[in-house]
């Protein structure tokens, strides 16, 4: 019987690497990583060149699409970058579930010899005895056929001759035989146009990693408007008891089984792991208690960034190094295997059984847990930890971060200049105090352009509207909403009869949207029925997943009424699913309606947190307050944006609150609608108004409306 000192030698020296849970097994842990075969941080001349930076991969495949279709299409070299998800083109790393498993998988397979051929991906299919057949497991593969140096290069070349979006780059990928993913990363030097996702350029690991140089470069920011919440959410970081609990039950399990093949070094930081995961485990115990205002905020418990890590008592740990070990050992992607692993039930019968994530399949959450832990090495003033409870989770922690400026001031320093372009830029001084203040760019380097609307001034009608069909003044605060709720069935009833196609109608929050629905069904009020008499009702809906089936329906109902219904309207949230990114343009945004100013909550401990911070940061500008109103209508001007989208469209913009006449909220409207807003203090003005616009349309489209 051979000794465990020499099954650990011959464990450590990789001569058991034919166990069926070897790769399973971190590897012996270096200080260095392996050089990959693509070298994206290669010191190499890159051109002059403009980086145009948009929100989403779609949107890149849009501005690509529209500069082919320019004069200089043909005569500029264009690199498009996007994530693994969008440009892997080899199967087995394809299908792994998110893109952190899809990162790691591929940094591994680049260490093997790629002696792999492409094969077409195994399907799930019955064979003999009824059994499915599984496709390929990315764990066998121990190589990328695609990443080929010389096929990579001759791809890179070809992106470069040609202006390829996307999806055009990964279909040559798989003809070139090249991994697309870094033959557009090659392509970089040479580029004069490079398409990118926000978080390639804002998110300073991923642009080092990539290749990126901004020095002297030009930097286009599109979708502005996004900006600070893209950066605040590319930073932050949350957690829940429930996740550090399965986290640490799972390492703990782990590090039991493997304690005898573990090197020495991987076995001190797994054991250091399991230590801050205990630590973190504590401080959920510190909970604060619910409170009588329970019902309008969450009990919560605020920290600078000192102050938790004593409370964790997680001063003396050097986080820096444990966040090393975990991204070159992979022991989130391993430990995310061995929950997969061992919840097969042909393995060991329920060892993980608690290994299920919420959304019903076997993981890890260590790699949700090691991004909470990188926001830790923040400097102290720059975020906050917010513990609160949380009935389902049992408690959450979240990293908020309260200086976006930090991480993009060395983009403001080293570009030859950085332009941000949006629609609904206004209002900008939350923008300019945030960003451009605070990270030191001087005034005399920010120059502002505006523009109006293509479209002309007869064909939209924006009207603040003041008091409802009764006379009753129309404010929708947290105090006065809900007892305004009929008179907004009223008042949605009148337009119905007047407003031919669709009508878009903006609520403030879900909670508010549910309740109109309830007392529109309640005995006694008639403005359901009476609102169906002319439209088909449609309500956002909850899930992601619904969202393009109720649009579909939506847009057949406004397109294609039936008997004497002259359309449909479709209630959506402000801050949802509806109120950005989608097109209500011609019949199916005839009239948008937006129902009071969203502010948001002010018992919220992330709100608060953020309006002292920039008071302390920005004094004597009232910044905390300017930056409370402005996330309003930030949200007020992304929602009635959604109507009017090309010269020949028009629409009907209501804004109904007696506080839209307030000349403070007038001048954060964009301009197009400010300039042209009409105050109504009646209802009757307004009904007027919007009868004369549709039927003044009518008369040139040959429309009818209803008497």
């Amino acid at each position: 019987m051979r000794s465990i000192e020499k099954i650990l030698k011959e464990a450590r020296s990789g001569q058991m690497a034919d166990l069926p849970d070897a790769h399973l097994m971190p590897d012996e842990y270096e200080s260095d990583e392996d050089s990959p075969l693509v070298d994206a941080n290669a010191d190499t001349e890159h051109v002059r060149k403009i980086y145009y930076c948009t929100r989403t991969h779609s949107q890149i495949t849009q501005f690509i699409k529209e500069l082919k279709r320019s004069s200089f299409g043909s005569s500029t070299r264009v690199s498009a970058l996007a994530s693994r998800q969008n440009l892997c083109v080899f199967e087995p790393v394809r299908q792994l579930r998110s893109q952190r498993l899809m990162n790691d998988r591929c940094v591994e397979l680049q260490k093997g010899k790629s002696n792999a051929k492409p094969t077409a991906p195994l399907a799930d299919a019955t064979v003999g005895g009824g059994q499915k057949r599984r496709k390929r497991d990315p764990q066998l593969e121990s190589s990328c056929p695609y990443y080929q140096k010389e096929n990579i290069e001759t791809l890179s070349t070809q992106i470069l001759n040609e202006v390829l979006d996307i999806e055009e780059s990964a279909k040559a990928g798989t003809e070139t035989l090249g991994c697309p993913y870094y033959a557009s990363r090659l392509a970089l030097p040479d580029a004069e146009v490079v398409a990118v996702p926000y978080n390639l350029i804002l998110h300073r690991p991923t642009r080092e990693a990539s290749g990126i140089q901004l020095k002297d470069q030009i930097v286009i920011i599109d979708e502005a408007h996004n900006l600070l919440d893209a950066i605040a959410g590319m930073y932050s970081a949350e957690i829940t008891q429930r996740q550090v609990r399965k986290a640490s039950s799972q390492l703990s399990q782990y590090h039991e089984r493997y304690r005898t093949r573990l090197t020495p070094k991987n076995t001190l930081y797994i054991k250091q792991l399991i230590l801050v995961l205990k630590k973190l485990l504590e401080v959920f115990q510190g909970l604060p208690a619910e409170t009588a205002d329970a019902k309008h905020s969450t009990p919560s418990k605020v920290f600078t960034m000192d102050s938790f890590l004593l409370s964790a008592k997680l001063e003396s740990v050097n986080l820096f190094k444990i966040l090393a070990y975990c991204k070159r050992s992979l022991i989130s992607k391993k430990l995310s295997s061995y929950a997969e692993f061992y919840a097969d039930p042909t393995s060991i019968t329920g060892l993980l059984s608690s290994s299920q994530t919420d959304d019903g399949s076997p993981s890890s959450p260590l790699m949700v847990i090691e991004g909470f832990l990188e926001t830790l090495t923040n400097a102290n003033t720059d975020g906050r930890i917010v513990l609160s409870a949380d009935t389902v989770s049992g408690g959450k922690l979240k990293f908020l971060l309260l200086n976006p400026a930090v991480y993009v001031s060395d983009i403001f320093q080293s570009a030859r200049s950085v332009i941000f372009a949006g629609g609904t830029m206004r209002p900008v001084s939350d923008f300019e105090d945030q960003l451009l203040t605070m990270a030191g760019v001087a005034p005399s380097r920010v120059h502002k352009f505006a523009c109006g609307h293509v479209v002309s001034p007869d064909n939209i009608l924006p009207i603040a509207l003041q008091s409802s069909p009764i006379g009753l003044k129309f404010e929708f605060n947290y105090m006065t909403r809900n007892t305004m709720i009929p008179q907004l069935g009223c008042l949605l009833s009148n337009l119905c009869n007047i407003v031919p196609g669709g009508i878009v109608c903006f609520l403030c929050s879900y909670e508010y949207e549910e309740l109109v629905f309830t007392t529109f069904t309640k005995p006694g009020c008639e403005a359901l029925k009476n609102i169906q008499r002319k439209k088909v009702v449609f309500r956002e809906p909850k899930k992601s997943s619904d969202v393009e089936g109720v649009l579909t329906t939506y847009a057949r109902a406004v397109k294609h009424p039936v008997g004497a219904l002259t359309g449909a309207i479709l209630f959506a949230v402000v801050g949802g699913k509806l109120s950005e990114g989608i097109n209500f343009s011609d019949e199916l945004g005839r009239c948008v309606v937006m129902v009071g100013l969203p502010y948001p909550n002010t018992n919220s401990p992330e709100l608060q947190e953020k309006m002292k911070f920039l008071d302390s940061k920005l004094p004597g500008k009232q910044a905390g307050k300017a930056h409370y109103e402005g996330l309003c209508m930030k949200a007020v001007n992304q929602s009635i944006g959604r109507a009017i989208r090309h010269k020949d469209d028009y629409a009907v913009i209501l804004l109904v609150d007696n506080r839209y006449a307030a000349p403070s909220i007038n001048r954060a409207l964009p301009e197009w609608i400010g300039d042209r807003l009409t105050i109504a203090p009646k209802f009757g003005d307004a009904f007027g108004s919007i009868r004369r616009f549709f039927s003044g349309k009518a008369n040139k489209t040959g429309l009818t409306l209803d008497a």
